[in-house]
C-alpha cells in the first residue's frame, strides 16, 4: 500500500487510533479499481462462454413496475437460452442504480433515464414509451374526478426517486397552471406505495402496464381523466463505453421478442397491456 502511496504521489489511508479509512484520494481510487475488477470478471465471463463454460452472472436493475409486469415472461425465455448465466435483479431507483453502473457491478438497468447530459457517463437507449394514470382506491372521496384541477388539494405517495421531483411537478401540474401541491410524499418500494393506497386518502401515478396488471388485485382504480397525465420513456442505461456481454445482449433480445409477441397475443388481457406501450426500437 505504502508502495501504491508513493506511486501515486497521494496517501490513500488514514491510519489512527479508531482503525484505518480512505482519504478521498483512496475513495476515488476504490471507485476505479472495482470498475476494473468488475470489468475483468466480464471478460473472464465472455470468454467462458465462447467456450462453452459457465456463463457467470448477469446483474439488472429494474424498476418495480417493469419487474412486476415484463420481467417474468423475459427472465422464462432467458433461462431457456442460457441456463447457466446467474442473473441477479435491483430495485431499479435511479439512487440505487447510478452508483452501481458507475462501478461496473451493474450491467445495465431498465427503467426511466438519468437526467440527459453532453458529457453524461451513461448511454440510454429508449425502448418503450407509455402513459400513466392517477390511481386511487375504488371507494376513494375523489375516484370519479374527471380533470387534475379537481386534484389540487390531494395528497400523494410516489414511487419515484427524489430527482425526479421537478420534472413530476412540470409534466403534472405548472404546465395547466397549477399550484404544486405541498403534499408529495416519495417511498422508495412500490409496496408501501400499495399499502398506503389502501389505506388513506393518497393518490398516485401508474403507467397504464402497472394498472392493468394490478388495479383489479389491489382493489385500485384509475380516476377518468381527461387529460393525459405523464408520458414515461423506459430506456436501457448503461455505462458508456462498457462492452455488451453476450448474456446481457441475449437477456434484451427476450425483452424485446415478449413485447413484440405480447402486442399479437390472443389473450385479450396480455394485448390490452401490451397495446398500452409504444416501443420506440
Amino acid at each position: 500500500m505504502r508502495e501504491l502511496e508513493a506511486d501515486l504521489h497521494a496517501p490513500l489511508l488514514v491510519r489512527g487510533a479508531s482503525g484505518v479509512a480512505f482519504t478521498e484520494f483512496g475513495r476515488a481510487l476504490v471507485v476505479h479499481a472495482r470498475l476494473v475488477l468488475g470489468q475483468l470478471q466480464r471478460a473472464q465471463a465472455e470468454i467462458e462462454a465462447m467456450r462453452g463454460a459457465a456463463a457467470g452472472k448477469l446483474s439488472i436493475g429494474v424498476t418495480p413496475w417493469v419487474a412486476l409486469t415484463f420481467l417474468p415472461p423475459t427472465v422464462q425465455r432467458f433461462r431457456q437460452r442460457m441456463p447457466e448465466v446467474q442473473l441477479e435483479f435491483f430495485e431499479g431507483l435511479l439512487g440505487v442504480v447510478q452508483p452501481r453502473l458507475r462501478d461496473g457491478s451493474l450491467d445495465f438497468s431498465i427503467g426511466r433515464p438519468p437526467p440527459a447530459s453532453p458529457q453524461s457517463e451513461f448511454h440510454n437507449a429508449p425502448l418503450f414509451s407509455t402513459h400513466s394514470a392517477v390511481v386511487a382506491r375504488r371507494d376513494h372521496p375523489k375516484a370519479g374526478c374527471r380533470t387534475l384541477l379537481e386534484l389540487e388539494d390531494a395528497e400523494w405517495i410516489l414511487n419515484w426517486d427524489p430527482a425526479s421531483r421537478e420534472s413530476i411537478s412540470d409534466n403534472v401540474f405548472r404546465k395547466r397552471g397549477m399550484k404544486v401541491p405541498h403534499t408529495i410524499h416519495l417511498a422508495h418500494s412500490l409496496a408501501v406505495v400499495l399499502g398506503l393506497l389502501a389505506q388513506t386518502d393518497m393518490l398516485s401515478i401508474f403507467p397504464w402496464p402497472l394498472v392493468e396488471v394490478i388495479s383489479a388485485k389491489e382493489n385500485l382504480w384509475a380516476l377518468p381523466l381527461r387529460e393525459t397525465v405523464d408520458e414515461t420513456i423506459v430506456s436501457i442505461t448503461s455505462r458508456r463505453g462498457a462492452p455488451t456481454s453476450p448474456a446481457a445482449t441475449c437477456f434484451l433480445d427476450c425483452l424485446r421478442e415478449v413485447i413484440d409477441e405480447g402486442a399479437r397475443s390472443q389473450d385479450s388481457e396480455l394485448r390490452r397491456l401490451f397495446h398500452s406501450i409504444e416501443l420506440l426500437l
